[in-house]
């Protein structure tokens, strides 16, 4: 069996889990270790990595209760243990190493060799090699190169303040890589002092950084105190940066630094603070590129994700403002963290993972990564602006506050009128400006309690399933979902109803109210539909005629219109605008996605396969040699479809093993073990 590893910390909480005969929930393994709900996950998932070598079923969590073993799987954990199966080293998973080998280089005096890596992660020279292929891939992603010095070993030549950023987003991301005590090469006496002196800036500022942020900037100091005159800070506000209390500070800390680390420092220490604006420190920041950018984002957003935004205009000029800060904190890899990032990959993950496709576009425009966390808060942005259905019914004014931002303000807008379309939002607001909200709503709903003269509902910045029950289950909008006295209903009319008919209208009331009723239990638990939920044999085939376009397409869209999904304009809809736009949809070099706006021409959600034998031919440069058709109502509820295509079909590998398929149940077989 191969030799695995695993943490003190995972053999603890292994244990935890082993001796209770119930469930352990997250928050006792929270309580018990002092973890955070991300830190348990990251955990977890190395006890999966190891029980997976020994050959023993993977734990799993199960919503609402946690994780319990059965006792099978006990004994069977027991056994390896006593044979010594669980050295207690930390094991790296691969791109932990990516992420490690950048940083060590980077921080090193020297050049890095081989064997110095080899020994760090415990693995051969062969998976080094192999590592190093990736790192190089990596780096060119950014613009920065991987040197090497004969018989000294690697380096990274670059843009300093880059490759400075690429360091601050890759050692958070190994951040429980280093609380697990096997990250002392990166670690030594300098960092915990210079930890010290900035836990003391931070004290006489009266304010809190983002957990992580200093001790990152600890272990980048060692860098800044060998001095880079070359460092360069377009439009930057020398003056008013020198006369910030930061920057006095810096001064008293780390008087040995030349001046262009201590502004370097210094904007570190002041961007690390959401509040911060940065015309405060440069000079026309907000440029016009900005601008162009958000545009470009939206139309990739709406490329991929195949929907139209009605109010494009408004999202760009959010996105607008939003990137310029974003794009000074990516420009110096400046951390700031979103509390909410575990909270939207949990409630919106198809929405999470669309726009993670879209930050491609974005990482390509500006030569650097883009964090988790940056793609969380875009996340919001373009899920608050997708279409929702109008209906029209009685008023309820509803005020949003929120202390998150806008657009998690904007996000529990749209939330909101799923759920209550009859409300009419007054407006999203900061804490600051919830004053006498009374004049212009008739309840608040807030991210925080609140002091007013109308109802205020507390619930969290990304709506649980709780809060929603919480807002619908309140006394304001029970109205507005038929909870109406059925009783008392009926005493009043039926005397216009003859005696004989009085007992059919009775029961008649019964189930329109009940059926009223049941709408938040299915807005609650309604589960998206998946790309396998949707397909069945008649919606998949082999082609293996030749066939011009237009033919293939109206051939792959034919099961779709067989069952009434979408009718023929849909299509015709389709061939006209790649005949205007040119071969738009194709998502990877063989694989077109057709579609066209949600609602026009389509009754149903709906997805059909073509696989031609004879690549369909676009244009000179572009042939395909699978077709899918999708269909959808709205905006929303083909996400996860959208995300499961994706996950597929990006995938090189995967579409050479369908184009391979010689009937629709080889298609079916191979997609089924595809999307897990």
């Amino acid at each position: 069996m191969t030799e695995a590893y695993i943490s003190t910390r995972c053999k603890k909480i292994l244990y935890m889990i082993m001796a209770s005969d119930t469930y352990v929930s997250l928050p006792q393994i929270s309580e018990e270790f002092k973890l955070s709900k991300r830190s348990i996950y990251y955990e977890l998932c190395k006890i999966n990595d190891w029980l997976s070598v020994q050959g023993i079923n993977e734990i799993t969590v199960v919503r609402g209760k946690g994780i319990k073993l059965t006792e099978e799987e006990k004994q069977q954990i027991e056994q390896v243990m006593e044979k010594g199966g669980a050295k207690e080293e930390y094991i790296f998973s691969p791109m932990e190493r990516i992420y490690f080998i950048i940083c060590y280089i980077i921080k090193s005096k020297e050049a890095v060799n081989v064997e110095q890596l080899a020994e760090y992660l415990q693995v051969s020279r062969n998976t080094i090699f192999n590592d190093i292929r990736v790192v190089v891939k990596q780096l060119q992603d950014f613009d920065l190169t991987l040197g090497y010095k004969s018989k000294q070993g690697y380096f990274i030549d670059g843009d300093s303040i880059r490759i400075r950023a690429l360091f601050m987003l890759y050692i958070n991301m190994l951040k429980p890589v280093y609380e697990s005590e096997t990250f002392s090469c990166l670690k030594d006496n300098s960092v915990e002092e210079n930890l010290k002196k900035l836990q003391k800036i931070e004290t006489k500022l009266n304010t809190s950084y983002v957990e992580g942020t200093l001790r990152s900037i600890a272990m980048l100091i060692p860098l800044m105190e060998k001095g880079n005159e070359e460092l360069y800070f377009p439009d930057l506000k020398k003056e008013e940066l020198e006369n910030s209390q930061e920057y006095s500070l810096i001064e008293e800390e780390f008087p040995n630094l030349i001046e262009k680390e201590k502004i370097y420092l210094c904007l570190h220490l002041l961007g690390s603070r959401v509040s911060m604006n940065t015309m405060d420190v440069f000079n026309n920041y907000s440029k016009e590129s900005n601008y162009e950018l958000s545009k470009a984002l939206v139309a990739e957003f709406e490329k991929v994700a195949c929907v139209k935004f009605e109010d494009k205009d408004d999202l760009e000029k959010a996105l607008y403002y939003h990137l310029n800060t974003s794009m000074y904190r990516f420009q110096y890899g400046i951390q700031v963290g979103n509390p909410m990032l575990e909270d939207v990959v949990r409630e919106y993950s198809e929405l999470f993972d669309l726009t993670k496709i879209v930050c491609h576009y974005l990482e390509q425009q500006i030569g650097l990564p883009v964090p988790e966390g940056e793609v969380a808060y875009l996340t919001l942005h373009f899920g608050a602006h997708l279409q929702k259905e109008e209906e029209q019914n009685e008023k309820i004014r509803v005020l949003i506050v929120c202390t998150n931002g806008i657009s998690s303000g904007n996000m529990i807008k749209h939330e909101l009128l799923k759920m209550l379309p009859q409300v009419d939002i007054v407006g999203v607001v900061s804490n600051k400006e919830a004053i006498n909200v009374h004049d212009i709503c008739d309840v608040v709903i807030s991210t925080h309690k609140i002091n007013c003269l109308v109802p205020v509902i507390v619930v969290h910045p990304i709506l649980t399933d709780f809060d929603k029950k919480l807002i619908l289950n309140h006394s304001v909008f029970k109205n507005l979902q038929g909870n109406v006295d059925v009783d008392e209903l009926f005493q009043t009319i039926k005397k216009f109803v003859d005696n004989d008919k009085r007992d059919d209208l009775y029961n008649e009331l019964q189930k329109y109210f009940e059926s009223r009723n049941q709408r938040m239990t299915v807005y609650l638990d309604k589960k998206k539909k998946g790309l396998l939920d949707l397909l069945s044999k008649d919606l998949v085939f082999v082609e293996n005629k030749k066939c011009r376009w237009e033919e293939a397409l109206r051939k792959s869209a034919k099961p779709l219109e067989e069952r009434g999904t979408i009718n023929e304009q849909y299509i015709e809809s389709i061939i006209d605008s790649l005949r205007y736009y040119g071969p738009y949809m194709f998502i990877t070099k063989d694989v077109v996605l057709a579609h066209s706006q949600p609602k026009d021409n389509v009754n149903d959600l709906g997805v059909s396969i073509g696989v031609f034998k004879e690549p369909v031919q676009f244009s000179n440069f572009h042939e395909a040699k699978i077709i899918i058709v999708m269909s959808a109502k709205d905006q929303e509820k083909h996400l996860r479809v959208l995300k499961d295509i994706m996950g597929v079909f990006s995938v090189e590998k995967n579409v050479e093993k369908l184009e391979m398929a010689e009937n629709p149940d080889e298609i079916l077989d191979s997609l089924k073990l595809l999307i897990k």
